[in-house]
């Protein structure tokens, strides 16, 4: 298992961030066909890449060997939300790995785990939901 750096602010991320979390949530495509092939973090890393490098993005992740870092290459004109997104998931997995892309325990929806110990295990739904029978 990877060490992993102190995690900065999430909100530091935002508002490319908060795009992808609403993606997830939709169950965007292409956004929630990167999460599908976890546990596996390469397939993810070219699944995203393809994603990225398609919607116009300019950060591309890499494997380092030790950790995943972001490379920009020269963006199209116009980037999509979809670009801005999958941008926010990339830089999520540089500064926090993947174990903070999760799926539900109860719906199997994707989501982005920002808490500080990276515990969560709903999606925004089902964690208020979780919380009113606790």
């Amino acid at each position: 298992m990877r060490k992993h750096a102190v995690v900065p602010p999430f909100r530091a991320l935002d508002p490319e961030l908060g795009v992808a979390e609403r993606l997830l949530r939709q169950g965007n495509r292409e956004l929630c066909g990167i999460v599908a092939q976890l546990p596996d973090e390469h397939a993810a890393a070219r699944r995203l890449n393809a994603v990225l490098a398609e919607a116009g993005a300019r950060p591309r992740l890499v494997d380092t060997g030790a950790t995943w870092r972001i490379v920009y290459v020269t963006p199209r004109a116009s980037e999509s939300e979809l670009a801005a997104g999958a941008a926010g998931l990339a830089e999520l997995v540089t500064v926090g790995g993947w174990r903070r892309v999760k799926r539900c325990a109860t719906c199997a929806r994707p989501f982005c785990d920002r808490t500080s110990g990276c515990t969560r295990k709903w999606c925004a739904e089902h964690r208020r939901a979780s919380s009113v029978v606790d």
